[in-house]
């Protein structure tokens, strides 16, 4: 088992027990530290990318 699956597992557990919430996994995966197909094993969810909401120019 490498490091990083190691600590796939710690991040389900840690999920499960409420020290981290969904915006902190879909963070992981945005800055390339957590792949999207684990972030379903740990939220049990598919991942989705947060769409950036930009202001309309006056």
């Amino acid at each position: 088992m490498s490091i990083y699956e190691m600590f796939v597992q710690m991040w389900i557990l840690d999920f499960q027990m409420g020290l981290f919430d969904k915006a902190y996994f879909q963070g992981l995966v945005k800055a390339g530290q957590l792949k999207v197909e684990d972030y379903k094993k740990i939220v049990g969810e598919d991942y989705v990318a947060p769409t950036t909401q930009t202001q309309p120019q006056a």
